[in-house]
């Protein structure tokens, strides 16, 4: 019997798939364009910017853990990322290099999005702890930390050689690099979050 939980459709499972994966872009999309706008623009004059990545990594992780566990397909991350990425590029060439000439060339918007298809194929890779440990929690937490660690330390790439001259509030999260064990460990913990919450697993 098919358990009331199970979101995937015993009569269309591709298309309930791609709806779920959909789903999970969706989600990831609003968590960065939500931190964004309200890191970028409603608290501009704190000159923090991209330093919302620190906080808005827990939130990544509990979401596409929550879909990794739920769904139980490969590439998930790639995916969603990826296609994150994919639609980023003409937003940042438009937004950071004609309205706002922030970025050295236009190679800047692709080196963006290249950037997050890496965030999601770091996140797939280091799922596959889950195979080859035995014990299935700390493999997720120990996945989670790998792509957290992943999420913040590739963004300082384009932060620090995308820009010409580089936004006061853009760097942030290079010159703040105390809270990087910060950010990790919040990511690690989103992950295990995500990955217990389909199965009822937390809660009263």
């Amino acid at each position: 019997m098919q358990k009331a939980n199970n979101p995937i459709s015993q009569k269309n499972p591709s298309w309930s798939i791609l709806a779920w994966i959909f789903l999970c872009f969706l989600l990831l999309s609003s968590i960065n364009g939500g931190f964004s706008y309200l890191f970028d623009v409603v608290l501009f004059d704190l000159k923090i910017g991209y330093g919302y990545m620190y906080f808005a990594v827990f939130f990544f992780s509990i979401v596409l853990y929550f879909f990794y566990e739920k769904l139980q397909i490969k590439w998930l991350g790639t995916i969603v990322f990826g296609l994150m990425g994919l639609i980023g590029i003409p937003i940042e060439y438009w937004l950071e290099y004609l309205v706002t000439p922030a970025l050295k060339s236009i190679w800047g918007a692709i080196g963006w999005g290249v950037i997050y298809i890496l965030y999601g194929l770091v996140a797939d890779l280091s799922m596959f702890l889950v195979k080859i440990m035995k014990k299935r929690k700390r493999a997720v937490f120990l996945s989670g930390l790998l792509f957290s660690a992943a999420l913040l330390g590739l963004s300082i790439i384009p932060l620090n050689w995308f820009y010409n001259p580089i936004p006061a509030d853009t760097n942030y999260l290079t010159y703040a690099w105390f809270l990087m064990p910060f950010g990790i460990l919040q990511g690690s913990l989103g992950a295990l979050l995500g990955h217990l919450l389909p199965n009822g697993k937390i809660g009263p």
